[in-house]
């Protein structure tokens, strides 16, 4: 138990200092091109299409993810979690639309 606590205690800062960052999808675009974000943080992808549906993912070896479908109206957490993302530039795009790109530097 007193390890346990301990932990907790630790990682509470951690907790503290992160942040929601949103993005939205309007216009079969990003509302921004690059995003600051750390370990810790959670990106928020949302849908604000009228009848667009998008699927945002990233390749980027180290910070792969894959939202699926994504209905006008939706929005999706990723959160920048130790082990399964890093520090380093990951890039983001749309499978239906391939202009749609993001940079999110990770620190």
């Amino acid at each position: 138990m007193k390890h346990f606590i301990i932990a907790l205690l630790l990682l509470a800062p951690a907790a503290v200092d992160a942040e929601e960052i949103t993005i939205s999808q309007k216009d079969k675009a990003f509302d921004k091109t690059t995003v600051d974000a750390k370990i810790g943080d959670v990106l928020v992808f949302k849908n604000d299409e009228k009848d667009i549906t998008h699927n945002v993912y990233s390749l980027t070896s180290g910070n792969t993810f894959e939202l699926k479908t994504q209905a006008p109206g939706e929005a999706a957490k990723i959160p920048l979690e130790a082990g399964s993302h890093q520090a380093g530039t990951m890039e983001v795009e749309c499978a239906i639309h391939p202009n749609m790109r993001l940079t999110v530097n990770i620190k």
